[in-house]
């Protein structure tokens, strides 16, 4: 069959002049205050968790150290083998020698001592322990080494081409070893399949936690955003003397979220500064635009070849909302594929064509159409009517 592409260029809705004049209100949150503090990192991004879209990016694919960040990729494989069922939150976890002797930051962990595995989890998540990060590592799998293994495999299944990582806890390498390496984009993508488990969230963005019975605090290394900033969940900050200070967060209002990264910035104060203003970005200048509602008028159909009817009404299977700018909004363009006519008989609900939606080239959406009703092929007694009518309509 062959498709005709009908191009529809999609008109503002109601309301849209208004939310364009509360952007000149708000002409402070914009893609050049994003950028003005460049020179102070490395690299950033601006993702829309909902859909992945990016919405602002710089350097994003730039070689980096993740410094603590790789904490996210154990907390994902742990809390993936946690959904298999092969451990528990409630599994004891006896502390290795190994995991004992771990510097930087830490919770001081004793060779010999047992805690649950959610206490390890925490300590690891809001604390951003490097001694917790081995202990759950070494319980998950036997050992950090085979830990290691796993985490660059899921990352190659993820997608993250620049990344490579020689460390469960990020510290700056000893002598004979490398640093952690990754990009903005690969920590992207990390942060996009992080956020599909809630108790990851839970975690990060717990200001204020405890260890060893109430008796040792753990402080989220990203406590002055979750104080400050309204709806921040975490995720996870980092930072050594080459990494530079590093923060991958994601915020949540109103049921929009978006997923902030920087890094390699100056210090703790510009990072939170920048992911702030990121965010400001999304939450100012995007929202949601509902495109078309399924009980909405059919404005769409197709011809029908040897049936009772000559056309039959489509209906888009699923609701679209898309997170735009007002100008984005004005730029989208719909086009149907629908074919130029099928044969009959046509069956109720049956998928026919698609509807593409397109934002400066780039494709942003697709949905399927289907037939609103059936229509069968036309019956001898319809054809000699037809026939009938038309040799009257030509005396």
């Amino acid at each position: 069959m062959r498709n005709t592409a009908i191009f529809i260029r999609f008109s503002i809705i109601s309301g849209a002049l208004f939310f364009i004049a509360l952007l000149t209100a708000h002409s402070g949150f914009s893609a050049e205050k994003a950028n003005r503090y460049r020179s102070h990192y490395k690299a950033a991004l601006l993702a829309d968790a909902a859909s992945g879209r990016i919405l602002h990016h710089d350097r994003m694919h730039q070689k980096i150290y993740p410094a603590s960040l790789v904490k996210m990729m154990v907390a994902l494989i742990a809390l993936g083998e946690i959904e298999t069922g092969r451990i528990s939150l409630q599994d004891s976890v006896k502390v290795s020698r190994r995991a004992s002797k771990i510097g930087g930051h830490q919770v001081y962990l004793k060779e010999g001592e047992i805690f649950k595995f959610r206490e390890l989890m925490e300590a690891t998540v809001i604390g951003s322990a490097n001694d917790a990060s081995v202990a759950v590592a070494e319980h998950v799998l036997g050992s950090d080494k085979v830990f290691i293994k796993r985490m660059n495999e899921r990352a190659i299944e993820l997608g993250m081409k620049k990344t490579r990582f020689y460390s469960v806890h990020g510290l700056p390498p000893g002598r004979g070893q490398q640093l952690d390496v990754s990009s903005a984009y690969d920590l992207y993508l990390l942060a996009l399949e992080l956020i599909k488990h809630p108790q990851f969230l839970r975690w990060s963005s717990t200001r204020l936690g405890s260890f060893r019975n109430g008796t040792f605090q753990l402080l989220n290394t990203n406590h002055r955003l979750i104080k400050m900033y309204r709806g921040m969940e975490g995720m996870k900050t980092g930072y050594h003397r080459r990494a530079g200070f590093n923060l991958v967060s994601s915020a949540k209002r109103d049921g929009q979220r978006y997923i902030s990264i920087v890094l390699g910035a100056k210090n703790s104060r510009m990072r939170s500064k920048i992911t702030r203003h990121l965010l400001d970005f999304g939450f100012d200048n995007y929202q949601k635009f509902d495109l078309n509602k399924i009980d909405a008028d059919v404005s769409y159909s197709a011809g029908v070849k040897g049936g009772e009817l000559e056309n039959v009404s489509l209906r888009p299977t699923e609701a679209v909302s898309l997170l735009l700018s007002a100008e984005e909004h004005q730029r989208l363009e719909i086009w149907p594929q629908i074919p130029s006519q099928t044969g009959a008989p046509v069956k109720a609900e049956q998928k026919l064509g698609t509807l593409e939606y397109w934002l400066d080239g780039k494709k942003l959406k697709e949905v399927a159409l289907q037939t609103e009703f059936a229509v069968p092929e036309q019956s001898i007694f319809s054809e000699l009517t037809s026939m009938l009518t038309n040799l009257s309509g030509t005396n």
